[in-house]
Protein backbone atom coordinates (compact mmCIF):
# COMPACT_ATOMS: atom_id res chain seq x y z
CA UNK A 1 0.00 0.00 0.00
CA UNK A 2 2.75 2.44 0.92
CA UNK A 3 4.63 1.60 -2.27
CA UNK A 4 1.48 2.42 -4.22
CA UNK A 5 1.21 5.84 -2.58
CA UNK A 6 4.90 6.50 -3.11
CA UNK A 7 4.58 5.55 -6.78
CA UNK A 8 1.55 7.81 -7.13
CA UNK A 9 3.54 10.72 -5.74
CA UNK A 10 6.60 10.28 -7.95
CA UNK A 11 5.12 9.00 -11.23
CA UNK A 12 5.55 11.36 -14.19
CA UNK A 13 2.49 13.59 -14.65
CA UNK A 14 0.85 11.89 -11.67
CA UNK A 15 -2.51 13.52 -10.85
CA UNK A 16 -2.09 12.47 -7.22
CA UNK A 17 0.74 14.89 -6.46
CA UNK A 18 -1.61 17.85 -6.77
CA UNK A 19 -4.23 16.10 -4.64
CA UNK A 20 -1.84 15.38 -1.78
CA UNK A 21 -0.34 18.87 -2.02
CA UNK A 22 -3.78 20.49 -1.94
CA UNK A 23 -4.72 18.81 1.33
CA UNK A 24 -1.27 19.11 2.93
CA UNK A 25 -0.74 15.35 3.13
CA UNK A 26 2.66 13.69 2.69
CA UNK A 27 3.92 10.12 2.52
CA UNK A 28 4.91 10.23 6.17
CA UNK A 29 1.33 11.09 7.11
CA UNK A 30 0.08 8.10 5.15
CA UNK A 31 2.58 5.81 6.90
CA UNK A 32 1.38 6.97 10.32
CA UNK A 33 -2.29 6.56 9.38
CA UNK A 34 -1.73 3.02 8.08
CA UNK A 35 0.27 2.05 11.20
CA UNK A 36 -2.38 3.47 13.51
CA UNK A 37 -5.67 2.67 11.75
CA UNK A 38 -5.04 0.25 8.88
CA UNK A 39 -5.30 0.62 5.11
CA UNK A 40 -9.06 1.10 4.68
CA UNK A 41 -9.32 3.60 7.52
CA UNK A 42 -6.41 5.53 6.01
CA UNK A 43 -8.14 5.58 2.62
CA UNK A 44 -11.34 6.90 4.19
CA UNK A 45 -9.40 9.58 6.07
CA UNK A 46 -7.56 10.91 3.03
CA UNK A 47 -10.75 10.71 0.94
CA UNK A 48 -12.54 12.89 3.49
CA UNK A 49 -9.66 15.36 3.20
CA UNK A 50 -9.97 15.46 -0.62
CA UNK A 51 -7.62 12.73 -1.87
CA UNK A 52 -9.95 10.94 -4.25
CA UNK A 53 -10.61 11.02 -8.00
CA UNK A 54 -14.13 11.42 -9.36
CA UNK A 55 -15.45 9.42 -12.29
CA UNK A 56 -15.23 12.42 -14.65
CA UNK A 57 -11.73 13.31 -13.43
CA UNK A 58 -10.52 9.75 -14.01
CA UNK A 59 -11.91 9.82 -17.54
CA UNK A 60 -10.14 13.12 -18.20
CA UNK A 61 -13.39 15.02 -18.79
CA UNK A 62 -12.81 17.66 -16.14
CA UNK A 63 -9.71 19.00 -14.34
CA UNK A 64 -8.97 17.98 -10.77
CA UNK A 65 -9.61 20.89 -8.40
CA UNK A 66 -8.97 20.74 -4.65
CA UNK A 67 -8.01 23.44 -2.16
CA UNK A 68 -7.05 26.01 -4.77
CA UNK A 69 -4.98 23.50 -6.78
CA UNK A 70 -6.08 22.75 -10.34
CA UNK A 71 -4.64 20.04 -12.57
CA UNK A 72 -5.77 19.15 -16.07
CA UNK A 73 -5.46 15.41 -16.62
CA UNK A 74 -6.01 12.76 -19.26
CA UNK A 75 -6.72 9.11 -18.70
CA UNK A 76 -3.12 8.33 -19.72
CA UNK A 77 -1.89 10.29 -16.70
CA UNK A 78 -3.16 7.44 -14.54
CA UNK A 79 -1.03 4.82 -16.33
CA UNK A 80 1.19 2.83 -13.97
CA UNK A 81 4.80 3.56 -14.95
CA UNK A 82 6.11 0.26 -13.57
CA UNK A 83 3.52 -1.98 -15.23
CA UNK A 84 4.53 -3.62 -18.49
CA UNK A 85 2.11 -2.86 -21.31
CA UNK A 86 1.90 -6.00 -23.44
CA UNK A 87 -0.68 -4.23 -25.59
CA UNK A 88 -3.37 -1.59 -25.27
CA UNK A 89 -7.03 -2.03 -25.93
CA UNK A 90 -9.33 0.79 -27.02
CA UNK A 91 -12.38 1.82 -25.08
CA UNK A 92 -14.69 4.82 -25.04
CA UNK A 93 -13.34 8.36 -24.76
CA UNK A 94 -14.54 11.81 -23.96
CA UNK A 95 -16.47 13.39 -26.84
CA UNK A 96 -15.65 10.45 -29.09
CA UNK A 97 -11.90 10.41 -28.39
CA UNK A 98 -10.96 6.76 -27.86
CA UNK A 99 -9.43 5.94 -24.51
CA UNK A 100 -6.64 3.46 -24.08
CA UNK A 101 -6.54 0.79 -21.41
CA UNK A 102 -3.21 -0.94 -21.05
CA UNK A 103 -3.27 -4.71 -20.77
CA UNK A 104 -0.53 -6.36 -18.73
CA UNK A 105 -0.39 -10.14 -18.91
CA UNK A 106 1.53 -10.18 -15.63
CA UNK A 107 -1.50 -8.51 -14.06
CA UNK A 108 -3.78 -11.15 -15.55
CA UNK A 109 -1.57 -13.77 -13.88
CA UNK A 110 -1.43 -11.85 -10.59
CA UNK A 111 -5.24 -11.65 -10.38
CA UNK A 112 -5.81 -15.33 -11.19
CA UNK A 113 -5.35 -16.64 -7.60
CA UNK A 114 -8.47 -14.83 -6.37
CA UNK A 115 -10.66 -16.59 -8.90
CA UNK A 116 -8.78 -19.87 -8.34
CA UNK A 117 -9.54 -19.68 -4.60
CA UNK A 118 -13.18 -18.94 -5.39
CA UNK A 119 -13.50 -21.89 -7.80
CA UNK A 120 -11.85 -24.16 -5.24
CA UNK A 121 -14.11 -22.93 -2.44
CA UNK A 122 -17.20 -23.60 -4.58
CA UNK A 123 -15.98 -27.01 -5.79
CA UNK A 124 -15.91 -25.92 -9.43
CA UNK A 125 -12.36 -26.85 -10.44
CA UNK A 126 -13.48 -30.07 -12.14
CA UNK A 127 -16.48 -28.52 -13.89
CA UNK A 128 -16.57 -27.49 -17.57
CA UNK A 129 -16.20 -23.76 -18.17
CA UNK A 130 -18.35 -22.07 -20.84
CA UNK A 131 -18.56 -18.45 -22.04
CA UNK A 132 -21.72 -16.85 -23.44
CA UNK A 133 -20.56 -13.32 -24.21
CA UNK A 134 -19.71 -11.02 -27.10
CA UNK A 135 -16.16 -11.09 -28.45
CA UNK A 136 -14.18 -8.18 -27.06
CA UNK A 137 -10.73 -7.70 -25.48
CA UNK A 138 -11.93 -7.54 -21.88
CA UNK A 139 -13.59 -10.95 -22.00
CA UNK A 140 -10.45 -12.45 -23.52
CA UNK A 141 -8.50 -11.27 -20.48
CA UNK A 142 -10.98 -13.08 -18.24
CA UNK A 143 -10.47 -16.20 -20.33
CA UNK A 144 -6.70 -15.88 -19.99
CA UNK A 145 -7.11 -15.49 -16.22
CA UNK A 146 -9.03 -18.75 -16.11
CA UNK A 147 -6.42 -20.48 -18.28
CA UNK A 148 -3.78 -19.32 -15.82
CA UNK A 149 -5.28 -21.38 -12.99
CA UNK A 150 -6.03 -24.37 -15.18
CA UNK A 151 -9.57 -23.67 -16.40
CA UNK A 152 -9.65 -23.25 -20.19
CA UNK A 153 -13.17 -22.97 -21.55
CA UNK A 154 -14.84 -25.83 -23.41
CA UNK A 155 -17.26 -23.69 -25.44
CA UNK A 156 -17.78 -20.04 -26.26
CA UNK A 157 -21.15 -18.84 -27.55
CA UNK A 158 -20.55 -15.38 -29.00
CA UNK A 159 -23.49 -12.96 -29.05
CA UNK A 160 -21.62 -10.25 -31.01
CA UNK A 161 -18.23 -8.73 -31.73
CA UNK A 162 -16.47 -5.42 -31.78
CA UNK A 163 -17.04 -3.09 -34.70
CA UNK A 164 -13.96 -0.86 -34.78
CA UNK A 165 -10.72 -2.10 -36.41
CA UNK A 166 -8.89 -1.64 -33.10
CA UNK A 167 -11.36 -3.82 -31.22
CA UNK A 168 -11.29 -6.49 -33.92
CA UNK A 169 -7.49 -6.52 -34.09
CA UNK A 170 -6.91 -6.79 -30.34
CA UNK A 171 -9.71 -9.35 -29.98
CA UNK A 172 -8.30 -11.45 -32.81
CA UNK A 173 -4.81 -11.36 -31.25
CA UNK A 174 -6.10 -12.38 -27.83
CA UNK A 175 -8.31 -15.12 -29.25
CA UNK A 176 -5.34 -16.51 -31.14
CA UNK A 177 -3.19 -16.31 -27.99
CA UNK A 178 -5.76 -18.22 -25.94
CA UNK A 179 -6.22 -20.90 -28.61
CA UNK A 180 -2.45 -21.29 -28.94
CA UNK A 181 -1.86 -21.36 -25.18
CA UNK A 182 -4.77 -23.53 -24.09
CA UNK A 183 -6.15 -25.27 -27.17
CA UNK A 184 -9.64 -23.86 -26.64
CA UNK A 185 -12.32 -23.97 -29.36
CA UNK A 186 -13.24 -21.03 -31.54
CA UNK A 187 -16.31 -18.97 -30.70
CA UNK A 188 -19.71 -20.12 -32.03
CA UNK A 189 -21.89 -17.22 -33.19
CA UNK A 190 -25.39 -17.11 -31.69
CA UNK A 191 -28.14 -14.50 -31.71
CA UNK A 192 -29.40 -12.96 -28.48
CA UNK A 193 -33.00 -13.63 -29.48
CA UNK A 194 -32.34 -17.30 -30.29
CA UNK A 195 -30.51 -18.95 -27.40
CA UNK A 196 -32.39 -22.27 -27.45
CA UNK A 197 -29.33 -24.10 -28.77
CA UNK A 198 -27.21 -22.75 -25.92
CA UNK A 199 -29.83 -23.83 -23.37
CA UNK A 200 -29.88 -27.33 -24.88
CA UNK A 201 -26.08 -27.65 -24.81
CA UNK A 202 -25.91 -26.57 -21.17
CA UNK A 203 -28.77 -28.90 -20.26
CA UNK A 204 -27.02 -31.81 -21.98
CA UNK A 205 -23.83 -31.18 -20.02
CA UNK A 206 -25.76 -31.05 -16.75
CA UNK A 207 -27.67 -34.26 -17.60
CA UNK A 208 -24.36 -36.00 -18.31
CA UNK A 209 -23.17 -35.20 -14.80
CA UNK A 210 -20.95 -32.31 -15.92
CA UNK A 211 -22.90 -29.15 -14.99
CA UNK A 212 -20.90 -26.19 -16.33
CA UNK A 213 -19.92 -22.81 -14.96
CA UNK A 214 -21.05 -20.22 -17.51
CA UNK A 215 -19.48 -16.74 -17.67
CA UNK A 216 -22.10 -14.37 -19.03
CA UNK A 217 -24.22 -11.32 -18.22
CA UNK A 218 -27.37 -11.48 -16.07
CA UNK A 219 -29.62 -10.59 -19.02
CA UNK A 220 -28.11 -13.26 -21.29
CA UNK A 221 -28.37 -15.83 -18.49
CA UNK A 222 -32.03 -14.89 -18.02
CA UNK A 223 -32.65 -15.35 -21.76
CA UNK A 224 -30.98 -18.78 -21.71
CA UNK A 225 -33.06 -19.76 -18.66
CA UNK A 226 -36.27 -18.64 -20.35
CA UNK A 227 -35.36 -20.67 -23.46
CA UNK A 228 -34.62 -23.73 -21.34
CA UNK A 229 -37.86 -23.42 -19.42
CA UNK A 230 -39.87 -23.01 -22.64
CA UNK A 231 -38.27 -26.16 -24.08
CA UNK A 232 -38.83 -28.15 -20.88
CA UNK A 233 -35.07 -28.50 -20.35
CA UNK A 234 -33.54 -28.40 -16.87
CA UNK A 235 -30.40 -26.41 -16.07
CA UNK A 236 -30.09 -27.93 -12.59
CA UNK A 237 -26.51 -27.70 -11.38
CA UNK A 238 -25.48 -25.03 -13.92
CA UNK A 239 -23.80 -22.01 -12.31
CA UNK A 240 -24.07 -18.71 -14.21
CA UNK A 241 -21.12 -16.48 -13.25
CA UNK A 242 -22.60 -13.04 -13.83
CA UNK A 243 -20.93 -9.72 -14.54
CA UNK A 244 -21.26 -6.44 -16.47
CA UNK A 245 -24.80 -5.68 -15.19
CA UNK A 246 -26.62 -5.54 -11.86
CA UNK A 247 -27.82 -8.90 -10.57
CA UNK A 248 -31.32 -7.83 -9.59
CA UNK A 249 -33.87 -9.93 -7.73
CA UNK A 250 -35.97 -10.33 -10.90
CA UNK A 251 -33.01 -11.56 -12.94
CA UNK A 252 -32.03 -14.02 -10.20
CA UNK A 253 -35.59 -15.39 -9.99
CA UNK A 254 -35.77 -15.94 -13.76
CA UNK A 255 -32.43 -17.75 -13.82
CA UNK A 256 -33.29 -19.95 -10.86
CA UNK A 257 -36.64 -21.06 -12.35
CA UNK A 258 -34.59 -23.16 -14.79
CA UNK A 259 -32.81 -24.89 -11.89
CA UNK A 260 -29.57 -22.96 -12.47
CA UNK A 261 -27.74 -20.89 -9.88
CA UNK A 262 -27.15 -17.16 -10.33
CA UNK A 263 -23.68 -16.20 -9.06
CA UNK A 264 -22.59 -12.57 -8.91
CA UNK A 265 -19.15 -11.24 -9.77
CA UNK A 266 -17.93 -7.65 -9.75
CA UNK A 267 -15.07 -6.00 -11.61
CA UNK A 268 -14.04 -3.23 -14.01
CA UNK A 269 -12.04 -2.88 -17.21
CA UNK A 270 -9.25 -1.01 -15.43
CA UNK A 271 -8.92 -3.23 -12.34
CA UNK A 272 -10.26 -6.61 -13.37
CA UNK A 273 -11.80 -8.74 -10.59
CA UNK A 274 -12.99 -6.84 -7.51
CA UNK A 275 -15.41 -9.25 -5.85
CA UNK A 276 -16.92 -12.74 -6.16
CA UNK A 277 -20.21 -14.14 -4.87
CA UNK A 278 -20.48 -15.16 -1.24
CA UNK A 279 -21.74 -18.76 -0.98
CA UNK A 280 -23.84 -17.69 2.03
CA UNK A 281 -24.97 -14.36 0.60
CA UNK A 282 -27.60 -12.41 2.51
CA UNK A 283 -28.30 -10.15 -0.51
CA UNK A 284 -28.97 -10.91 -4.18
CA UNK A 285 -25.62 -9.62 -5.46
CA UNK A 286 -23.46 -9.90 -2.33
CA UNK A 287 -19.78 -10.48 -3.09
CA UNK A 288 -16.60 -10.95 -1.10
CA UNK A 289 -14.08 -8.24 -1.95
CA UNK A 290 -10.73 -9.66 -3.10
CA UNK A 291 -8.78 -7.81 -0.43
CA UNK A 292 -5.36 -8.95 -1.63
CA UNK A 293 -6.03 -7.20 -4.96
CA UNK A 294 -8.17 -4.16 -4.14
CA UNK A 295 -9.29 -1.95 -1.29
CA UNK A 296 -12.77 -0.43 -1.50
CA UNK A 297 -14.19 2.40 0.58
CA UNK A 298 -17.00 4.83 -0.11
CA UNK A 299 -17.83 8.50 0.24
CA UNK A 300 -21.17 10.34 0.18
CA UNK A 301 -21.69 11.85 -3.25
CA UNK A 302 -24.56 13.88 -4.73
CA UNK A 303 -25.70 12.75 -8.18
CA UNK A 304 -27.75 14.38 -10.92
CA UNK A 305 -31.08 13.18 -9.52
CA UNK A 306 -30.44 15.17 -6.36
CA UNK A 307 -29.92 12.00 -4.30
CA UNK A 308 -26.79 11.30 -2.28
CA UNK A 309 -25.24 7.86 -2.78
CA UNK A 310 -22.30 6.00 -1.27
CA UNK A 311 -19.96 6.19 -4.26
CA UNK A 312 -17.40 3.39 -4.31
CA UNK A 313 -13.72 4.38 -4.31
CA UNK A 314 -11.37 1.72 -5.69
CA UNK A 315 -7.69 1.34 -4.86
CA UNK A 316 -5.69 -1.22 -6.85
CA UNK A 317 -3.10 -2.89 -4.59
CA UNK A 318 -1.13 -5.07 -7.01
CA UNK A 319 2.03 -3.44 -8.46
CA UNK A 320 1.26 -4.85 -11.92
CA UNK A 321 -2.12 -3.10 -12.26
CA UNK A 322 -1.96 -1.08 -15.52
CA UNK A 323 -3.57 1.93 -13.84
CA UNK A 324 -2.54 3.83 -10.72
CA UNK A 325 -5.83 3.80 -8.85
CA UNK A 326 -5.98 5.41 -5.42
CA UNK A 327 -9.49 6.21 -4.17
CA UNK A 328 -10.90 6.31 -7.72
CA UNK A 329 -14.63 6.47 -8.47
CA UNK A 330 -15.79 4.04 -11.14
CA UNK A 331 -19.35 5.34 -11.42
CA UNK A 332 -20.92 2.83 -9.03
CA UNK A 333 -22.40 2.95 -5.57
CA UNK A 334 -23.27 0.18 -3.12
CA UNK A 335 -23.26 -1.03 0.46
CA UNK A 336 -20.06 -2.16 2.18
CA UNK A 337 -20.25 -4.37 5.26
CA UNK A 338 -17.94 -6.49 7.40
CA UNK A 339 -19.50 -9.74 8.56
CA UNK A 340 -18.41 -13.26 9.42
CA UNK A 341 -20.53 -15.32 7.05
CA UNK A 342 -18.66 -18.56 7.71
CA UNK A 343 -18.16 -19.57 4.06
CA UNK A 344 -14.82 -20.86 2.82
CA UNK A 345 -13.78 -17.51 1.37
CA UNK A 346 -14.38 -15.89 4.76
CA UNK A 347 -12.13 -18.54 6.28
CA UNK A 348 -9.41 -17.42 3.87
CA UNK A 349 -9.69 -13.86 5.19
CA UNK A 350 -12.07 -12.31 2.68
CA UNK A 351 -14.26 -10.76 5.35
CA UNK A 352 -15.42 -7.57 3.63
CA UNK A 353 -18.65 -7.73 1.62
CA UNK A 354 -20.29 -5.51 -0.99
CA UNK A 355 -23.89 -5.65 -2.18
CA UNK A 356 -26.67 -3.74 -3.99
CA UNK A 357 -24.26 -2.30 -6.55
CA UNK A 358 -25.76 0.14 -9.02
CA UNK A 359 -24.35 2.73 -11.41
CA UNK A 360 -24.92 6.48 -11.30
CA UNK A 361 -22.92 7.11 -14.49
CA UNK A 362 -23.59 4.20 -16.85
CA UNK A 363 -26.34 2.23 -18.55
CA UNK A 364 -25.35 -1.44 -18.47
CA UNK A 365 -28.11 -3.58 -19.99
CA UNK A 366 -27.31 -6.56 -22.27
CA UNK A 367 -23.66 -6.40 -21.18
CA UNK A 368 -23.17 -3.03 -22.90
CA UNK A 369 -21.87 0.05 -21.08
CA UNK A 370 -23.05 3.49 -22.18
CA UNK A 371 -21.97 6.58 -20.25
CA UNK A 372 -25.08 8.59 -19.47
CA UNK A 373 -23.26 11.90 -20.01
CA UNK A 374 -23.26 11.00 -23.71
CA UNK A 375 -27.07 10.93 -23.78
CA UNK A 376 -27.57 14.61 -23.00
CA UNK A 377 -26.90 15.90 -26.51
CA UNK A 378 -28.88 13.09 -28.15
CA UNK A 379 -31.99 13.44 -26.00
CA UNK A 380 -31.90 17.21 -25.66
CA UNK A 381 -30.73 18.19 -29.16
CA UNK A 382 -30.44 15.47 -31.81
CA UNK A 383 -33.83 13.79 -31.35
CA UNK A 384 -35.81 17.06 -30.99
CA UNK A 385 -34.16 18.38 -34.15
CA UNK A 386 -35.11 15.27 -36.13
CA UNK A 387 -38.54 14.46 -34.70
CA UNK A 388 -39.79 17.71 -33.16
CA UNK A 389 -40.38 18.90 -29.64
CA UNK A 390 -37.93 20.40 -27.17
CA UNK A 391 -35.17 19.29 -24.83
CA UNK A 392 -37.70 18.34 -22.14
CA UNK A 393 -39.82 16.08 -24.34
CA UNK A 394 -37.53 13.02 -24.40
CA UNK A 395 -36.37 10.81 -21.53
CA UNK A 396 -34.61 7.43 -21.58
CA UNK A 397 -35.37 5.19 -18.61
CA UNK A 398 -33.34 2.09 -17.74
CA UNK A 399 -35.64 -0.59 -16.35
CA UNK A 400 -36.27 -4.34 -16.53
CA UNK A 401 -39.13 -6.68 -17.31
CA UNK A 402 -40.75 -8.98 -14.76
CA UNK A 403 -38.28 -11.63 -15.91
CA UNK A 404 -35.35 -9.30 -15.30
CA UNK A 405 -34.56 -8.63 -18.96
CA UNK A 406 -33.18 -5.13 -19.62
CA UNK A 407 -35.49 -2.56 -21.17
CA UNK A 408 -34.91 1.04 -22.14
CA UNK A 409 -38.10 3.02 -22.23
CA UNK A 410 -37.86 6.12 -24.42
CA UNK A 411 -40.52 8.45 -23.10
CA UNK A 412 -41.75 10.97 -25.67
CA UNK A 413 -44.21 13.66 -24.69
CA UNK A 414 -47.59 13.34 -26.52
CA UNK A 415 -47.30 17.04 -27.37
CA UNK A 416 -44.57 16.19 -29.89
CA UNK A 417 -47.21 14.80 -32.26
CA UNK A 418 -47.08 11.83 -34.59
CA UNK A 419 -43.76 9.97 -34.69
CA UNK A 420 -42.54 6.95 -36.64
CA UNK A 421 -41.55 4.95 -33.56
CA UNK A 422 -39.27 2.38 -35.29
CA UNK A 423 -37.48 5.29 -37.00
CA UNK A 424 -37.10 7.03 -33.64
CA UNK A 425 -35.53 3.93 -32.05
CA UNK A 426 -33.21 3.53 -35.05
CA UNK A 427 -32.21 7.19 -34.81
CA UNK A 428 -31.43 6.86 -31.09
CA UNK A 429 -29.23 3.81 -31.67
CA UNK A 430 -27.59 5.46 -34.68
CA UNK A 431 -26.75 8.59 -32.67
CA UNK A 432 -25.36 6.58 -29.75
CA UNK A 433 -23.29 4.47 -32.13
CA UNK A 434 -21.57 7.57 -33.52
CA UNK A 435 -20.24 8.78 -30.18
CA UNK A 436 -17.45 6.38 -29.30
CA UNK A 437 -15.61 3.54 -30.95
CA UNK A 438 -17.08 0.70 -28.86
CA UNK A 439 -20.66 1.98 -29.01
CA UNK A 440 -21.66 0.46 -32.39
CA UNK A 441 -20.83 -2.94 -30.88
CA UNK A 442 -22.86 -2.12 -27.77
CA UNK A 443 -25.95 -0.76 -29.51
CA UNK A 444 -25.88 -3.85 -31.75
CA UNK A 445 -26.56 -5.84 -28.57
CA UNK A 446 -29.50 -3.55 -27.78
CA UNK A 447 -30.84 -3.85 -31.33
CA UNK A 448 -30.59 -7.67 -31.31
CA UNK A 449 -32.47 -7.81 -28.03
CA UNK A 450 -35.10 -5.22 -29.00
CA UNK A 451 -34.20 -3.50 -25.76
CA UNK A 452 -35.52 0.00 -26.61
CA UNK A 453 -39.27 0.68 -26.54
CA UNK A 454 -41.12 3.98 -27.10
CA UNK A 455 -43.78 5.12 -24.63
CA UNK A 456 -45.86 8.17 -25.50
CA UNK A 457 -45.93 9.88 -22.12
CA UNK A 458 -44.42 12.97 -20.58
CA UNK A 459 -40.94 12.62 -19.06
CA UNK A 460 -41.30 12.03 -15.33
CA UNK A 461 -39.55 14.05 -12.63
CA UNK A 462 -37.40 12.48 -9.93
CA UNK A 463 -38.59 12.44 -6.33
CA UNK A 464 -36.85 15.81 -5.96
CA UNK A 465 -38.75 17.29 -8.89
CA UNK A 466 -35.97 17.24 -11.49
CA UNK A 467 -36.74 16.22 -15.07
CA UNK A 468 -33.62 14.50 -16.41
CA UNK A 469 -32.95 13.17 -19.92
CA UNK A 470 -32.21 9.75 -18.42
CA UNK A 471 -32.94 7.66 -15.34
CA UNK A 472 -30.71 4.70 -14.47
CA UNK A 473 -31.83 1.46 -12.83
CA UNK A 474 -32.69 2.18 -9.20
CA UNK A 475 -33.28 5.93 -9.67
CA UNK A 476 -36.89 6.53 -10.53
CA UNK A 477 -37.10 3.77 -13.13
CA UNK A 478 -40.17 1.55 -13.18
CA UNK A 479 -39.88 -2.21 -12.78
Amino acid sequence: MLRLVERALVAPRSPYRALFRAVGCELGDVRRLVARDGVEAMLRTIAAAGVYVTFDEFKGRVPIERGGEKARVTDEDFDNPVASADFSRPTGGTHGRPRRILADLDYVADTAPGWAAWFAAEGWLARPLVFATPIYPGIALRQLRCVRFGKPFEAWFSTGHGVSPGYRLVSAYLNWLIRWRAGVPTAERVALDDLGMVASRLSDLAAAGRPPCVCTSPSTAARIAVAAHAAGRSLAGVAFLLGAEPVTAARRRTIEISGARAVATYGTSEVGPIGVQCALAAKTDEVHLLLDQVAVVSRPRPIVTGDVVNALLITALLPSCPKLMLNVEIGDYGTLVDRSCGCRLAQLGYHRHLHTVRSFEKLTGEGATIHVIDLYRILEEALPQRFGGSSTDYQLVETETARGLPRYVLRVSPEVGGIDEPALVSALLEEVGRLRRPYPFMVDQWAQAGAVRVHRERPQPTERGKILPFLTLGHGSPT
